[in-house]
């Protein structure tokens, strides 16, 4: 397994960086920083502007790698590297058409002390393709030694009927989904459970709170942890509860987030 860090030529952050060498240690792959830069000078010109941008671009690179050195540091093995890639949002593309898991870590991040992922926490909403996201995930558990949670998340929004109806009506509404979560859990399980070769998850619940941040803070986070969501797809929860479950989840997430691609 190869470990790819996105450095931009202008960053002088340290969380992906971080999240990519536990990664790396954790799986015991290689480690690349690229350094990726637009591929010409976005407004046609015809004073050779684009070879002058081009290498100030090369030059932010080369700096940007060495500052990237810096804080990896000689005892960390790693290749550097710069690419080259079309005008746009490079993130947003990553996102929306990469066909290999993406790892994304919250502003800020640093995994100080801990040598590899500890725990990974699945994301499920009850869909072929969310099961088969905690499946491989589990996989990967099970060949890196770390604990397995499974965990459904929701939220409650501030209110969800008028105040006439009262809250009995709302109490009412949030039981049923939660019944309902819970079957999708359990049916959930007893799929992982059928499968070869896969870690047993230590702990499975349903976490909800009154916005998305709540939500997922309520899932009680370690050093070490993991998040792991599939990239598209919603459920029949998810339909009318969630709205985009894995964009939420990403913007919110406390701890490093990664990004499966769905199946098909």
């Amino acid at each position: 397994m190869t470990v790819v860090v996105g450095y931009p030529p202008e960053s002088r952050g340290r969380g992906g960086l971080e999240l990519g060498a536990l990664l790396s240690r954790s799986g015991g792959g290689d480690l690349v920083v690229c350094c990726v830069v637009p591929d010409r000078w976005e407004v046609p010109s015809m004073a050779r502007v684009d070879e002058s941008y081009a290498a100030h671009l090369r030059e932010l690179a080369e700096s940007a790698l060495a500052h990237a050195r810096s804080i990896l540091g000689p005892d960390i093995d790693a290749e550097y590297v710069v690419r080259t890639v079309g005008m746009g949002s490079v993130t947003d593309r990553l996102l929306h058409s990469a066909d290999l898991p993406l790892a994304l870590a919250p502003r800020g991040y640093r995994c100080g002390a801990v040598p590899q992922v500890e725990r990974v926490t699945v994301a499920v909403d009850g869909t072929a393709s969310s099961t088969s996201v905690l499946v491989e995930a589990a996989r990967v558990t099970q060949e890196i030694d770390a604990r397995l949670r499974v965990v459904t998340f929701a939220v409650r929004g501030q209110t969800m009927y008028p105040a006439g109806v009262g809250l009995h009506a709302e109490d009412a509404v949030i039981a049923a989904w939660r019944e309902q979560a819970s079957g999708f859990l359990t049916q959930t399980l007893a799929t992982l459970a059928e499968q070869p070769d896969v870690g047993v998850p230590e702990d499975a619940r349903i976490v909800d709170g009154p916005d998305w941040a709540s939500a997922l803070a309520n899932a009680e986070w370690s050093a070490g942890d993991l998040l792991v969501v599939g990239s598209s797809r919603v459920g029949p929860i998810s339909r009318v509860f969630l709205g985009s479950t894995a964009a939420h989840i990403v913007r919110h997430s406390p701890v490093p987030v990664l990004l499966l691609p769905a199946a098909g």
